[in-house]
């Protein structure tokens, strides 16, 4: 439920010290992290309500949007959503840094996020690598000021951590561009800023960990990165976009039987306490089985989905979709 108490309040110095305020930008994270968007979206908005000159409102809504893309890849106007929040969250947090309403480290720190949001949905839903990294040479430079103005503000960390590692690690097609436009970082001081954020940040500790995923795979650390995949599919359980991140993780290593028997067990897991998310789980599997060419096995794993109950409108639209190409292959 949303805190009945949204009427005008006297401006805290940071945001988190308006104990309503920090409650409330918690709570919109946690719910964005178990894709719980609608009820994140409402919280961000009351942010947004509570404090409308203030960026973090609008930043939290942005971060639903990236979420929902990477569930619902290719969607147009989810993307378009993204972008019209992204857009609005900067600009608000420009007219705050220029009204100094707002602890001016505290709106720097948010203009971080705002460009660094950017650069991680242009690599991630478009593959868009130059914009990346125009929009993270952006948010670094903000994120620097803000490490300058105080070391231990370590939720730019994530930022300062990303930067450094994926510019300390471009592939050699990317560094002369990347050299140009200024983007050069250190790796392994981004993976210990990664670390220091994990442990560290106030409000990004969990995005912290997403970003450190990244890294330790394509690093080649296949345990540990698996380690930091299972710890966040505990922490949110009903986050289906895990799944995906999973599969990914077992085809790298050529292992896509492991992959098939690893939805399996998570759809025994759920089956009874999370339905819905077992049928996100065989629905991985019957895609699998289909990739393989093994049509009448993904037609029967259609079929014991079917037999589940519960279901939004998106794993119903998957499953029809994939249903129908199992036809057209031969799954009759």
């Amino acid at each position: 439920m949303i805190p009945a108490l949204l009427i005008a309040v006297s401006l805290a110095a940071f945001i988190h010290e308006d104990p309503v305020a920090d409650r409330m930008i918690r709570d919109a994270t946690e719910a964005t992290y178990d894709l719980r968007l609608p009820e994140a979206r409402q919280i961000a908005r009351a942010v947004q309500a509570r404090y409308p000159e203030h960026p973090v409102g609008f930043v939290l809504e942005a971060e639903t949007y990236w979420w929902e893309a990477q569930a619902d890849r290719g969607n147009v106007s989810i993307e378009e959503d993204y972008y019209e929040a992204q857009k609005t969250a900067r600009e608000i947090a420009d007219r705050a840094l220029d009204s100094g309403d707002y602890p001016r480290i505290e709106i720097l720190s948010y203009l971080a996020a705002a460009d660094g949001s950017y650069a991680r949905f242009q690599i991630t839903q478009k593959e868009a690598f130059f914009s990346a990294l125009r929009a993270g040479l952006r948010a670094h430079g903000y994120a620097k000021q803000v490490h300058a103005l105080d070391p231990e503000f370590y939720d730019v960390y994530v930022g300062l951590g990303a930067f450094n590692y994926f510019t300390g690690s471009l592939p050699a097609i990317l560094n002369p561009f990347a050299f140009i436009i200024g983007a050069r970082g250190d790796r392994e001081t981004g993976i210990d800023q990664l670390r220091i954020a994990r442990e560290r940040g106030r409000y990004s500790r969990t995005e912290a960990r997403v970003v450190s995923y990244t890294t330790f795979l394509e690093d080649g650390q296949m345990g540990v990165a698996f380690e930091l995949l299972e710890g966040l599919r505990r922490d949110y359980p009903t986050n289906y976009v895990f799944f995906d991140w999973v599969t990914d993780w077992f085809l790298r290593q050529g292992r896509t039987f492991g992959a098939m028997d690893y939805f399996e067990q998570a759809a025994a897991q759920d089956r009874e306490v999370r339905p819905v998310v077992a049928k996100w789980a065989l629905l991985e599997k019957a895609r699998l089985q289909h990739a393989i060419s093994r049509h009448g096995a993904a037609r029967g794993t259609i079929e014991r989905i079917k037999a589940i109950p519960g279901g939004d409108a998106l794993l119903l639209r998957k499953l029809g979709l994939l249903e129908a190409r199992v036809k057209a292959a031969g799954g009759k």
